[in-house]
Order: structure tokens, then C-alpha cells, then sequence
């Protein structure tokens, strides 16, 4: 039908309205008080309907966090992979940090110096005192490489001994006394142990979370930790946000041909800062800051000094951030919001994250570098991962339902855009069909699915994909109802109905 016709009020003001009608009745009370509540069709009856989802051409959401990763639930997924198979990285000195166990120690030894002459030690602190050590059966350390005897060794300037555990072949034959001597380092040693080859090589054990380097102890990494919503992974600078909020000078002094004399400090210029206006004039004054001539005359300091103050002075940018102590109040935020700009947060560089999160890497990606993929790049990231055969225990469940939900959205067309795209930058189109590859994803069955021109912003060499997922979606025992204009999508359908024959009144 022709614009106006009826066909969205039959659609979606009728038919989607009842579907979700009766689906929150049947919840309880409780439930329903959290969730919008659409009013009743004006229609004498309305007979087998099911519970429905709309999918509108309108931005998914005007939440600035809110990215189509998230949007689709592939962030989710990527959280939890990166915290069950990720590689941490000291972000110090950028050496991999992982737990040792028994058997990796004994097998990295035996892999990379079999044959060799082995000497194993742990380190003591002075202050627990040398006669523990002598109770337990130590009487020897290393110092510079060399064995010394305890009694006879100059511990002048140490805080920790490196104690003399073992020495023995690295054979197979000797792996039983290996490993009790390396659990015996462990324990003494407080979970961390050295062994020195004959042939050169240093190797430092430890069955702790750490940076054998940085002796820096990390927590295991967890879902949240991936999360740039959450306090425990956002970026402490910007909250998680990647942009920061700062002071516009250009803003501030929009015309810097005028002096201060004739209000060159637009802010300045109304009545309630005539004050602060004539304050400013005063110390500038003082400073020696000719205020009649044109501001863009006035050098690097002067101007710092206008805008940044000194002593006591706090200059304009210096009065914003005093009012911030206020922005509870909504007439200061809006006011405040005049004069800023949005910057790349230099301490996150726009990834979001905290330091510990970026530095946790899979096939050497961090999770921001990893949605800043397009969605055909990660679909070839994720089928291309190189797993061991316990990661990919862990993590086939998970690639598969990221991969589905990329696949979902190549389906759909959407192939060029970033997982980290904002949605409140999408256009219409886009969005629908980024909702679209959504609940195609959820696998419902017995739902009513109703759009509104899926194939707007969609090349017609696309078409037939998006045909495609509409009868994918109705094989599975869906309802499909679909505003739109497109030939080749009517003739798909198994059944038209054309409103006209005008608009309006006309219409219906």
C-alpha cells in the first residue's frame, strides 16, 4: 500500500500490540510493573496470535556504552572466552604470566636442557632467620653462581639467600627425585623456585599468578573483568567510556579577535558572571595582560594564565571545574556541556579497558583490538583461532555461538561494519537488521515477528539473503509479518495484503 495507507497500524499498532499484550498478562503482577505496557487494539477480536517481537527501523539505543558487540550478545561470549583461555601479559616488561605446575616444570626441563647438569634453589628472607634454615637441613647458598657454605658465606647487604635445594641430572631416571626436590623448593620457597643449567640457562618457576620478572601477582581474570561497564575492567580515566570530557578553548573564546575588555571569554559575557568577568580583568591587569588587545595576540603564557590561572587565581577553566562539584543540579551540566569537546582517552587510547584487561591476549589480541574487527574479519579470526586440545574443550561452546551470531549478521549484509560501532551511530537500516540477526540468534519458535522494511539501506544483490532469513525464520515455526515495498520481498510471501487505495482517511 501507498504511504500512509494503514499498513504500520495494522502491523505493528494492532497485531504486534495484542501479541504483546497477552504475553505480559501472562506474567505475574510483579513482573509486569518492570515492563511497558501497551494499550488494547481497537478490534473486536483478534484469534491466533502469538507472543511477537517487533524489529523497527530505530536506533537500538542512545546509550554511548552500547556497541553491537554488545548489542548481539557477542561481547558476552568474548568476555567469558578471554577470561577462560586468554593469555595474561605482564603489562611491565610484556613476558607471558601463567601458573606452573609439577609436571610443566619437569617437562619444559626435560624438553629444553635433557642432558644437563641442574642445580634448583629457592630464596629465604634474612629476617626469618638462618636457624630455621639449619634446622630444616640447609646449610648451603648461592651467591654470584657459586655455592657457599651458610657459616662460611658473607651475607652483608642481603635480604633474601638463595638457598642450595639440589643438583642433579636432568634424566628420566632422576625424575622422581626432580620433582621432590622442586616441591620441596616450592614450599620453602613460598611458590617459587630457580633452576641453573650447566649449559647457561636460568629458568623461574612459580606456581602463582605472576610475572617471574616483575614479581608483580595478578588475579585470575574474570568476565567482569572484560567488561568496560563494570569498575573491576573499565578504564579508570575515562569510566569505560574512551572518550574524555575536557574544556574547549575554541568554545570558550569562539571569536579571538576581541579583547577581554569585549568579552573575548564568551561564558563570561552574561550578567550573572560579570564578577568573574571583572575579577579576571583585575588580575590580568596586575599580570601585566594587556586586556584591550585582541586575544589572539597574546602569547602562550597570557593565555595560560587566562585559562588555567595561577595561585590563587583559578582562571575560566579553573571556575568549570569548581561548578562541576555541582553538576547534580541540571541547568549546570547543560551549561557546562557548552564548552566541551570530546578527546581520545590518552590512557586506554579508546579501548575502554583497564591495563590488566588489554594485556590479557588470544592469538595476540587483546578484546578491544578484537572488536575492532569487522564482522567478516572476525568471523575469520574466531574460525582460524589455534587452540590446544583443552582450550578448545573450554571454548567450542563459545566460538560456536560467536561465530553463529557473525554469520548471522554477514546474512543480513552488515560485513563491513566494527563489532565496537556505536549504535546510536547506525543508520535505520542498519539497526533493524542488526536486531534482526539478534533474534535470529535466540533460535524462539512460536513467535510473531514483525518488520518494518527490512531491505531499506540493503543492496538488491542482498536481497535474497534476507529472503532467505525470513523463511529460515519461518521453517523453524515462526510467524514473519513484513511491512514493505520491495518487489522482489512481496513476491516472496505466501500471502499479501495491499491497504489503499489512498492515504488517511482514504486509506485502511
Amino acid at each position: 500500500g501507498v504511504s500512509g495507507s494503514g499498513k504500520s497500524s495494522l502491523a505493528f499498532d494492532t497485531l504486534y500490540a495484542e501479541g504483546q499484550r497477552r504475553f505480559l498478562e501472562s506474567l505475574s503482577a510483579y513482573a509486569r510493573q518492570f515492563l511497558e505496557r501497551m494499550e488494547k487494539p481497537d478490534a473486536d477480536t483478534i484469534e491466533g496470535i502469538t507472543p511477537a517481537i517487533a524489529i523497527q527501523q530505530k536506533a537500538v539505543t542512545k546509550n554511548p556504552r552500547s556497541t553491537v558487540a554488545t548489542v548481539t550478545e557477542i561481547y558476552d561470549y568474548l568476555r567469558v572466552l578471554f577470561a577462560r583461555i586468554g593469555s595474561i601479559y605482564c603489562p611491565e616488561c610484556s613476558h607471558p604470566v601463567h601458573r606452573d605446575t609439577i609436571d610443566s616444570m619437569v617437562e619444559q626441563l626435560f624438553e629444553s636442557s635433557s642432558a644437563a647438569k641442574a642445580t634448583i634453589s629457592f630464596s629465604w628472607p634474612v629476617e626469618k632467620g638462618l636457624d630455621v634454615l639449619k634446622k630444616e637441613g640447609f646449610f648451603r647458598i648461592i651467591r654470584d653462581g657459586k655455592i657457599f657454605e651458610l657459616e662460611k658465606a658473607d651475607l652483608s647487604g642481603l635480604n633474601n639467600l638463595e638457598v642450595f635445594m639440589d643438583r642433579l641430572e636432568l634424566d628420566h631416571k632422576e625424575r622422581e627425585r626432580l620433582v621432590d626436590s622442586l616441591e620441596t623448593a616450592l614450599i620453602k620457597g613460598e611458590g617459587r623456585v630457580k633452576v641453573r643449567t650447566d649449559k647457561g640457562r636460568e629458568f623461574l618457576f612459580s606456581d602463582k599468578l605472576e610475572c617471574k620478572y616483575c614479581r608483580i601477582t595478578y588475579q585470575d581474570p574474570t568476565p567482569n573483568l572484560f567488561s568496560f561497564n563494570s569498575p573491576q575492567g573499565a578504564c579508570p580515566s575515562c569510566q569505560g567510556f574512551g572518550d574524555l570530557a575536557v574544556f574547549d578553548e575554541d568554545k570558550i573564546i569562539p571569536d579571538k579577535n576581541l579583547s577581554l575588555k569585549e568579552g573575548a571569554i564568551e561564558p563570561w559575557t552574561k550578567p550573572a558572571s560579570r564578577r568573574r568577568m571583572q575579577n579576571l580583568l583585575e588580575r590580568a591587569t596586575k599580570q601585566g595582560i594587556p586586556t584591550d588587545a585582541p586575544y589572539k595576540k597574546l602569547n602562550k603564557s597570557e593565555k595560560d594564565f587566562i585559562l588555567h590561572g595561577k595561585g590563587a587565581f583559578k582562571g575560566v577553566i579553573g571556575s568549570f571545574e569548581r561548578l562541576k562539584k555541582k553538576k547534580y543540579k541540571i541547568q549546570v551540566r547543560v551549561y557546562l556541556a557548552r564548552y566541551r569537546k570530546y578527546i581520545p582517552c590518552p590512557a586506554c587510547k579508546q579501548m575502554r579497558l583497564n591495563t590488566l584487561a588489554l594485556n590479557v591476549k588470544l592469538k595476540g589480541k587483546s578484546i578491544s583490538e578484537v572488536t575492532q574487527l569487522t564482522v567478516r574479519q572476525a568471523k575469520d579470526y574466531f574460525n582460524s583461532l589455534p587452540l590446544s586440545p583443552y582450550q578448545k574443550q573450554i571454548a567450542e561452546k563459545l566460538s560456536h555461538e560467536i561465530i553463529s551470531r557473525l554469520k548471522f549478521l554477514l546474512e543480513v549484509g552488515l560485513d563491513y561494519i566494527t563489532l565496537n560501532r556505536m549504535t546510536f551511530t547506525l543508520s535505520g537500516g542498519e539497526a533493524q537488521r542488526i536486531n534482526l540477526a539478534a533474534a535470529l540468534s535466540t533460535s524462539l519458535v512460536g513467535t510473531l515477528f514483525v518488520l518494518d522494511e527490512p531491505s531499506i539501506g540493503l543492496h538488491a544483490r542482498d536481497n535474497h539473503r534476507l529472503i532467505n532469513i525470513l523463511k529460515s525464520l519461518k521453517d523453524v515455526g515462526n510467524t514473519v509479518i513484513v511491512v514493505e515495498h520491495d518487489p522482489e520481498i512481496i513476491k516472496s510471501a505466501e500471502y499479501l495484503i495491499d491497504l489503499g487505495p489512498g492515504a488517511g482517511e482514504k486509506g485502511g
